[in-house]
């Protein structure tokens, strides 16, 4: 009777055990999706914490209620850290930081140095590792995420879907996570490029649920590209030059290029796939950047009166579009190289075809990089040219 009865307690224990020990109600959490820092005039660091709107869960609404879809927590401190648990004294529930999608970073704060964020954040195993990064390009992570947007009212959440349009369609974006940024400060062969992001328009009301009621409200516009030499913002890249980043890095997924074909008249050729090859010469006084690729790609529209049937006309619009590829990719490093900032990981391919070279030059290869010359040969192939030989306004014979 005894083992019975011993028995019984320790399977009732066990029961006890397997309950939700740690379970919390979720109208007893803050969900934070979106999480900014900015850089302050007393040298502070000031964290934005974007707090999803509790009724919108119970309602399933997503902001379409009258009231705000999300809330603004804004708090300052000597370290990151301080300040978001300095917010803890203005929100009421737990934080929970494990739906956070994205951080932006002020541009202030990105000229300070980004290594402290990266750092903290990293260093939370409360957030995920997949949170894009953003930089607030003349402005500052508050007023990026205090804005309600368009369509999708949560900033944070727009914002990550405008990035994943932008890889998909135009190669006009670079966005690193927040685990990639931290091993690439910890690398010197290649240098951070960021994408950026600014409210368009005057909107005095960007803040408020009637800026989605007119016709043109206040949104974020995902534009150009911060690059760092360091851990510091030191310029911005225009979106072209983004494109040729990304190709020199074999990484666009889709994007088209404008071939010109007469007076105000463009061929637009829609890229495919890519082989890339290359190299940096650094036997001279001067490296020598050595670039090949070929493109293959379709023809998206033309306004030119070209046959695209006729073999002679095609090769004579091919041949125009390589050059203008070339022309970008060389642009694109140019501008790069006014900053001294190798965003393209030619520092990376020295690293590793001649390791002994690169121990040489590392310290001083931003110098190099910025005086380095430049060669690209591209080479465009035609694919396909649509359903149409002919262009619709061809001059008929």
């Amino acid at each position: 009777m005894n083992r019975i009865l011993k028995l019984a307690l320790i399977i009732s224990f066990l029961l006890i055990q397997t309950g939700c020990s740690n379970y919390i109600e979720l109208n007893k959490i803050s969900f934070i999706l979106g999480l900014g820092v900015d850089w302050t005039e007393n040298s502070e660091y000031r964290v934005t914490l974007q707090v999803i709107n509790p009724t919108d869960i119970a309602t399933g609404e997503t902001g379409g209620g009258s009231s705000s879809p999300v809330f603004i927590y804004v708090s300052t401190g000597k370290t990151i850290s301080a300040a978001i648990r300095d917010a803890a004294k203005k929100i009421t529930k737990k934080k929970d930081f494990t739906h956070v999608a994205i951080t932006v970073i002020g541009e202030k704060a990105a000229r300070h140095g980004i290594e402290e964020i990266v750092d903290c954040i990293v260093r939370e195993p409360r957030l995920p590792s997949y949170i894009s990064v953003l930089v607030a390009k003349d402005s500052t992570a508050e007023k990026i995420l205090n804005t309600i947007t368009p369509i999708d009212k949560v900033s944070s959440t727009e914002m990550v879907s405008k990035i994943q349009n932008i890889n998909f369609s135009l190669a006009e974006s670079v966005n690193p996570n927040i685990y990639q940024l931290g091993e690439a400060l910890a690398y010197s062969g290649k240098e951070i490029a960021i994408s950026g992001v600014k409210i368009i328009s005057n909107n005095p009301d960007k803040n408020k649920l009637s800026n989605t009621e007119g016709m043109l409200p206040a949104q974020t516009f995902i534009d150009e590209v911060a690059v760092f030499r360091g851990s510091k913002l030191v310029g911005w890249l225009s979106g072209r030059d983004v494109r040729a980043i990304l190709m020199v890095l074999n990484q666009i997924q889709q994007t088209n290029y404008s071939v010109p074909c007469g007076k105000n008249k463009y061929t637009s050729l829609r890229f495919s796939k890519q082989k890339i090859n290359s190299e940096v010469d650094v036997k001279g006084k001067v490296p020598i950047i050595k670039i090949k690729n070929i493109l293959i790609t379709l023809v998206d529209e033309t306004g030119c009166n070209v046959n695209l049937e006729n073999v002679k006309d095609l090769i004579k619009l091919e041949k125009v579009a390589s050059k203008v590829v070339e022309k970008q990719i060389k642009d694109s490093i140019k501008h790069a190289q006014q900053y001294k900032s190798d965003v393209y990981g030619f520092g990376d391919i020295i690293h590793t075809s001649n390791p002994k070279k690169w121990k040489e030059i590392e310290k001083r290869w931003p110098e190099e990089f910025a005086k380095a010359q430049v060669n690209v040969k591209s080479t465009v192939i035609i694919k396909r040219t649509g359903l149409l030989g002919d262009p619709v306004t061809m001059e008929k014979k």
